[in-house]
C-alpha cells in the first residue's frame, strides 16, 4: 500500500485518532498484553477497515515519520541488513514456492532462498509480514476458490485471559496481572470444547513444544485422529507449535499423520478462530472477578455462545476474503 502523497499540511492525512490507535496497539503488543485490534478500534470509534489501514502506515510524531521498515527504508543512520535486492530474491523465493514457502522458519529463510547474509529472525520477519498477503492471496485464491475447499479445515489458536488482584478497579501493574490459558478450534460444522492449559515456569501463556505435545495435541487433536475424523489443522506461527524444522512437535504429527499448515502472519481476517474468542472474551471483560474458576466459566460460557451456524458463515466467506484482500493490494478488509 503506497504512502499518502505529500501534499500541503502533513495534518491532512497524520489524524489524531491514527496516532492513538497505533500507539495503544503498539503499547500492548510490546507488553505482551493479551488483546484484540477490532476491540482498540471500535473504541476509538474506527472501522475495522479503516483501523487495519492505520497500522500498515509508518508511525508518525510532531508531523515526523518515526521508525522504518524493510519496505520503507529509513533514510537516516545505518542501512536497512536486507538490501532491496536481497529482499527480492527472498520474496520470488516464496512467490515460486507458494503456500509451501510459508511454512519456512524466519531465521532460516535467507538460507532457503540462496542467500548468504547475517540477520537475525525479527529482520526477516519484519521484512516479510507485510508481503506474505501480497504473495499469498493469489496463490490461496487458485487453489481453493470456493468456500467447499474451506469446510474440511479446523482453525486453532489459544487464548489468554487477564485480570488483577481482587479489590482494585483500576488497571493493575502488569506484576500483579494474573493469566489463564486455553486453546480451542473452529471450523465449518465443527467447534471443539476449550483446553485449558498452563506452562510450567511462564506466567504469560506462551506454548512450549512439550505442552503443545502433551496437553494439546495427543489428547485432543490426536483422539480426534484416533476417531477417523478427516481434517487439516490450521496453526499460527507461534514456535511451541513446531515451527522449526525438527522437534518434538514435528516428530509428532509426522507419526500420527497429521495434516497441518501455519497460516499468513498478522493475518486475522483469514482465521475464524481469531472472531470465535470474541465471545469468551466480552463475557469475561463485562464481569471482572478474579478466581480462576469463574473466569474459566465465563469464558466457557461465552465460547458456548457462539453459534456453529455462525462460524459455518465465516468459514464460507474466506475465498471472498481473499478475493477483498487482493483488491486491496494485501491490506486488511473489513471482515
Amino acid at each position: 500500500m503506497g504512502s499518502p502523497p505529500l501534499s500541503g499540511s502533513v495534518a491532512k492525512y497524520s489524524t489524531p485518532k491514527k496516532v492513538r490507535i497505533q500507539g495503544a496497539i503498539d503499547f500492548l503488543e510490546a507488553k505482551g498484553i493479551p488483546h484484540h485490534k477490532n476491540d482498540i478500534f471500535r473504541f476509538y470509534g474506527a472501522s475495522r477497515r479503516s483501523g487495519w489501514r492505520a497500522l500498515a502506515e509508518p508511525r508518525e510524531f510532531d508531523g515526523r515519520r518515526l521508525g522504518h521498515t524493510i519496505l520503507r527504508p529509513e533514510q537516516r543512520g545505518r542501512p536497512s541488513k536486507l538490501s532491496a535486492s536481497e529482499f527480492a530474491v527472498i520474496e520470488r523465493f516464496i512467490d515460486n514456492n507458494g503456500f509451501d514457502g510459508h511454512t519456512v522458519p524466519w531465521a532460516g529463510l535467507p538460507a532457503a532462498a540462496g542467500l548468504d547474509v547475517d540477520v537475525c529472525r525479527e529482520t526477516v520477519r519484519r521484512a516479510v509480514k507485510d508481503l506474505n498477503l501480497r504473495i499469498l492471496r493469489p496463490v490461496m485464491l487458485e487453489r481453493y476458490p470456493d468456500p467447499a475447499d474451506w469446510r474440511h479445515i479446523r482453525f486453532s489458536d489459544e487464548c489468554h485471559f487477564g485480570w488483577g488482584p481482587q479489590g482494585k478497579k483500576e488497571m493493575p501493574a502488569e506484576k500483579d496481572m494474573k493469566r489463564i490459558h486455553c486453546w480451542a478450534a473452529v471450523g465449518y460444522d465443527f467447534k471443539s470444547s476449550l483446553t485449558w492449559y498452563d506452562v510450567p515456569g511462564n506466567s504469560n501463556g506462551k506454548m512450549s513444544m512439550q505442552v503443545y505435545r502433551d496437553h494439546i495435541l495427543e489428547p485432543v487433536v490426536g483422539g480426534w485422529l484416533r476417531e477417523g475424523q478427516s481434517f487439516v489443522l490450521e496453526e499460527d506461527n507461534d514456535s511451541g507449535h513446531g515451527t522449526s524444522k525438527s522437534n518434538i512437535v514435528r516428530t509428532w504429527k509426522k507419526t500420527n499423520g497429521l495434516d497441518y499448515f501455519f497460516n499468513c502472519a498478522s493475518s486475522p481476517d483469514f482465521s475464524p478462530i481469531e472472531k470465535a474468542w470474541q465471545g469468551s472474551k466480552e463475557y469475561v471483560k463485562k464481569r471482572p472477578c478474579w478466581e480462576d474458576d469463574v473466569v474459566k466459566e465465563l469464558a466457557e460460557e461465552g465460547w458456548a455462545a457462539v453459534k456453529q451456524e455462525t462460524i459455518n458463515g465465516w468459514v464460507d466467506e474466506i475465498p471472498q476474503i481473499f478475493k477483498e484482500c487482493s483488491e486491496l493490494e494485501g491490506g486488511m478488509t473489513g471482515n
